[in-house]
């Protein structure tokens, strides 16, 4: 078995997209007009931009092969617009963490957060946890993707009414975003292992159902682990021009095909052809919709940027309870900071990182009425990026679920 396992990791890096001679380029514009340069360059050249321009003076992280890099900083020097490679080698990161990952490799079904898993491994490990503990731990299936795999949801409750309120969390709607559906497997394994030994989730586990979507867009990240790791969107075929997958994250019937999204199948932020055309979307839209009134609370966990965010991302209005949710996620971070001191910060999607429609979050505070809809974005601040090492999983799960645990407590 293990050997087989081996074979597949293997198998799945060889078959990889090379990132060979790619660097991630951090640029801070200061003016208007540097920010209309790096747009045009990165429209003009299509690179993949990893963030986008929260402030002036605030860094965007770009990936571009060494020769655009190089090309480019000299231009932006002549300019005076700052600039710094964040990661040299992009290919060498991710062989390394392959290499370390392959000699880290277990047949165990158990939580083991000092690794990355396959989704294979990560179905493996929810079905063990319902095997382990069959009086707290259920599933079900929200919904099939394209290429037929199961989004799945396990519902972490100890008394199984279905009456309790309801604490929701997603990750991985982003399929190249790893440590998002790890910091999932970490909050599970809390909630589990924790539940009759810590009188803290114990509260939250008697007074609250946990239903947890671990990976979002299974196909995607599975496409992540054979063919891309960079890759974001889910992979259903679209146009003739042989582009693949729409962005569930702009899917969402929430001023859809509005700002920060795109009509091009090929971009990273395609929107879809209609709200909902998409499984993964669909999927958290009615799970959502048959907990209904019961969801108190709604968390999508992302990364990276080290954000906590409320609605709303297609426009910087703000809701008629931003104050509440303000103080919420401001007791989030506080609690989440105590932690390993990694500093986060907080308020509206649009004001804190970029215009988005069409987002889960939104459409959750809009049409379904919970009052506590918050998006995360985890580590990093640009060191890593998608990249994050896994000896950062823990430390990331440690202060995200306490910050979690602290939000849930300060509710209304």
């Amino acid at each position: 078995m293990k050997a087989a396992l081996l074979v597949l990791s293997l198998l799945a890096f060889a078959a990889a997209k090379e990132y060979e001679g790619y660097q991630v380029l951090s640029v801070r514009p200061q003016t208007v007009e540097d920010t209309a340069l790096i747009r045009k360059a990165v429209n003009n050249l299509g690179l993949d931009q990893w963030t986008d321009l929260k402030a002036l003076g605030a860094p965007v992280d770009i990936l571009m092969t060494m020769k655009q890099a190089n090309s480019f900083i000299k231009i932006l020097k002549s300019k005076n617009i700052p600039a710094e490679i964040k990661i040299s080698d992009v290919q060498r990161v991710i062989n390394e963490q392959a290499t370390a990952r392959k000699n880290l490799l277990k047949t165990s079904r158990a939580f083991d957060h000092t690794t990355y898993h396959t989704l294979e491994e990560i179905y493996a490990i929810l079905d063990a946890l319902k095997s382990d503990f069959p009086s707290l731990v259920t599933d079900y299936v929200a919904g099939t993707t394209y290429e037929g795999r199961d989004i799945r949801v396990t519902v972490v409750s100890s008394d199984g009414s279905n009456t309790r309120d309801v604490i929701w969390i997603d990750c991985g709607i982003h399929a190249r975003e790893w440590v998002s559906p790890a910091t999932c497997q970490w909050i599970l394994d809390q909630l589990t292992s924790g539940y009759g030994s810590d009188s803290g989730i114990t509260a939250l586990v008697d007074t609250f159902d946990f239903h947890v979507m671990t990976v979002a867009n299974p196909d995607g990240y599975d496409y992540t682990w054979t063919s891309d790791r960079l890759w974001r969107k889910n992979r259903v075929p679209y146009g003739d021009l042989g582009c693949h997958g729409t962005d569930p994250n702009r899917n969402f019937d929430s001023a859809f095909g509005g700002p920060g999204t795109s009509d091009n199948p090929c971009s990273d932020i395609y929107h879809g052809p209609f709200a909902f055309s998409e499984a993964e979307s669909s999927a958290i839209r009615d799970a959502i919709l048959a907990i209904g009134s019961r969801l108190r609370k709604y968390i999508s966990i992302h990364s990276y940027s080290q954000l906590w965010m409320t609605p709303y991302g297609y426009d910087s209005t703000l809701p008629p309870n931003y104050d509440e949710q303000y103080r919420v996620a401001g007791i989030g971070v506080s609690a989440l900071t105590a932690v390993h001191g990694t500093q986060f910060t907080y308020g509206n999607i649009a004001d804190v990182i970029y215009l988005s429609a069409g987002c889960s979050t939104d459409w959750v505070y809009d049409t379904n009425g919970v009052q506590y809809g918050f998006a995360l974005e985890l580590r990093d601040t640009g060191n890593w990026g998608f990249l994050l090492p896994p000896e950062q999983i823990v430390p990331t799960g440690e202060e995200t679920w306490a910050g979690i645990m602290a939000a849930i407590n300060a509710m209304q």
